[in-house]
């Protein structure tokens, strides 16, 4: 018999992503030489802040020809699912309008003076009137978008659609999109005006991730080399380079279109690199690093990173803005969250400290069990030679470490409250290479004896943890029970290790302990816990959901235009099975078979209709009379050792 739970999901594996090779660059250049920020790291100065309702992603801004004193930012607002206008001489909204999801990305066609918006979860793409707000058109796509372009001779918007697997092609005027098929999950693309192509990037580690489509057919004409995970792109028409960022191996591709794709450079980047935008001259690159807050500037003359500048939390959308002052950005900062106008300091004047081009640097984060970065502590880089360097860990968990000679280093990490732990990092000549490192858990206090309860995530599993806790405490006396997660939340000392059961896939089809075991294992050796006891319930409400039609038919009449619908439960069979998998941390493996118990509830009420309320409340009786079923179990079949 099969548990039919999130636990039995099976992991979904990403397949490689291939395609016949049409034309291909020469071998990658040599890494570029290295620039290191100014240091101590500045911070911008604000001319502007705007607070927003939620996070935001890719924004972007028009500048009235006819007023240039007319500034707007257009953005979507995430948890909102609004996309707005944003005015930046009054701070205030131009207008702002509900589309039903998240638009992570916008796009303002100054030409047609539109707003084109979409997200990954969007079921197509929206436009929007740019000085009304009003919806002008919508059209649906196989999938939401994650990168939008246009071409305003045209008239064609361009969406990549990573989850079908196809760009959408929407000519303006006609009712329905074109699919262009993909030989992967497209992530970012840019029309260039000039050849009449689109550059289209794709996921995964293949390097040759840069596509030339054909707009009309989707012929592909060529394949390009660029990083690992190249997520957003820019045209420098002026200089008629293509620059792509690469969030997986953390640098820039600057690739010339006039010489087929050829790379110019791979810079790399000291963190890890989240959007980016190009400077008017088309002399610099801004990149927003959201997990480690920064800016970091890099110069199309010299190649290199120049200057790394601090920003709020978890900057993310940005656009080149002068300010009065100088060079300037405007940047959502998503964690806070609000918008911000930066004047950028001179980096004509700003003091460069020069790295020497054999060397690199090495940076990341510190984190805990949990995913979060630690707040303190110190790293120490022991070389070949034994020549040792040590530096303190940021507040935010963040380290960089410069001017280290090429080669393999031990980063030995000392955190308090963390045992001593371990890792090694290559560093390669003018580059910067990124390790996150994670602390295994603190050794527990005690000897791991005690018993945790995790229900599942159906309705009512965290009632039976919660009915079960008491019930396992009386039948263990010797042992501590600590309820992890229940109907009011998780406990205090289970909260920060709530990301290991994020996506928790414990047992496979033949209901087997998969690898995921291990986070479970991370639990007891945190919390001294020798067992998990895992529940679920499993309901079934078999009763008519369709209302008193004469009824809305009344309220229809009486509030009209008014969607109204009263429920009128009829009640049938009320069914509920509790499921209750019981881990021994210290003796299961990946690959054994799970032990589990059951229990089953029934309720025939017939009579009056049933309310969702009544309906609750026995299911709930349900699970308060499987405890002493499972209790009885447990003593003629003892689960736990000693």
């Amino acid at each position: 018999m099969r548990i039919p739970s999130v636990l039995l999901l099976l992991a979904i594996s990403l397949t490689c992503l291939s395609g016949e090779t049409i034309a291909q660059t020469d071998p990658l250049p040599s890494f570029p030489q290295l620039l290191a920020t100014p240091s101590p790291l500045s911070s911008p100065e604000a001319e502007i802040t705007l607070p927003l309702a939620s996070a935001a992603d890719r924004i972007d801004l028009w500048i009235n020809p006819l007023n240039p004193e007319e500034r707007l930012v257009a953005l979507g607002e995430l948890s909102e699912q609004s996309v707005q206008l944003l005015d930046l001489a009054t701070g205030q909204p131009r207008w702002q309008l509900s589309v039903g999801f998240a638009a992570s990305v916008v796009r303002i066609d100054p030409l047609n003076q539109w707003v084109y918006a979409s997200g990954p979860d969007a079921p197509g793409l929206v436009v929007i009137d740019l000085l009304t707000g009003e919806l002008v058109k919508a059209y649906g796509l196989a999938s939401g978008a994650l990168d939008i372009d246009f071409d305003a001779a045209s008239q064609r918007v361009f969406a990549t659609m990573p989850a079908a697997s196809s760009v959408a092609v929407i000519q303006l005027g006609e009712t329905q999109a074109r699919n262009l098929p993909m030989p992967g999950s497209p992530l970012a693309l840019a029309y260039d005006a000039t050849r009449q192509n689109l550059l289209v990037s794709l996921a995964g580690e293949d390097p040759l991730s840069l596509l030339v489509v054909n707009p009309e057919n989707g012929e592909r004409l060529a394949r390009w080399r660029s990083g690992t995970t190249p997520e957003d792109m820019v045209i420098d028409s002026t200089g008629q380079q293509l620059v792509v960022l690469n969030s997986g191996s953390q640098d820039l591709s600057v690739v010339d279109l006039n010489r087929n794709g050829e790379i110019v450079q791979r810079i790399g980047l000291e963190w890890r690199p989240t959007r980016l935008t190009l400077s008017a001259d088309g002399q610099q690159v801004l990149v927003t690093a959201r997990d480690s807050d920064r800016l970091q500037v890099v110069s199309l003359d010299t190649l290199r990173l120049e200057a790394t500048y601090n920003l709020g939390k978890q900057p993310t959308g940005i656009a080149y803005l002068p300010t009065p002052m100088g060079s300037g950005v405007v940047v959502v900062e998503a964690g806070i969250p609000r918008l911000r106008w930066l004047r950028l300091p001179n980096l004509a004047v700003a003091t460069l400290r020069q790295a020497s081009p054999a060397t690199g640097a090495v940076s990341g984060r510190v984190l805990d069990i949990a995913g979060n970065p630690v707040q303190t502590g110190s790293l120490q880089l022991v070389s070949r030679d034994r020549t040792q360097q040590e530096q303190a860990i940021a507040a935010d968990g963040s380290y960089l470490i410069r001017d280290l000679q090429p080669g393999v280093y031990l980063i030995d990490v000392q955190v308090p409250g963390f045992p001593p732990t371990s890792t090694q990092i290559q560093v390669r000549a003018g580059f910067v290479s990124s390790q996150d490192i994670r602390l295994p858990p603190a050794d527990p206090l005690t000897e791991a004896t005690g018993i945790g309860l995790l229900p599942d995530a159906p309705p009512f599993s965290d009632e039976l943890a919660r009915h079960l806790a008491p019930a396992l405490a009386q039948l263990q006396p010797d042992r501590e029970v600590i309820l992890l997660n229940g109907p009011v939340g998780p406990a205090d000392a289970f909260q920060n290790l709530l990301p290991l059961i994020e996506n928790l896939t414990l047992l496979d089809r033949d209901e087997r302990y998969t690898d995921d075991l291990a986070k479970l294992q991370v639990i007891g050796n945190t919390l001294g816990l020798r067992y998990i006891v895992l529940t679920q319930m499993q309901i079934s409400q078999d009763y008519s959901r369709q209302g008193s039609s004469l009824l809305n038919t009344a309220l229809r009449f009486v509030a009209p235009m008014v969607p109204v619908e009263i429920p009128n439960f009829t009640p049938n069979q009320l069914r509920s099975r509790g499921l209750v998998v019981i881990v021994d941390l210290q003796k299961e493996r990946p690959g054994d078979k799970a032990r589990y118990y059951e229990a089953y509830g029934r309720d025939d009420v017939g009579g009056d209709p049933l309310f969702e309320d009544a309906a609750a409340g026995l299911f709930r009786l349900q699970v308060r009379n499987m405890v002493p079923v499972f209790v009885q179990q447990w003593q003629s079949n003892p689960p736990f050792a000693g």
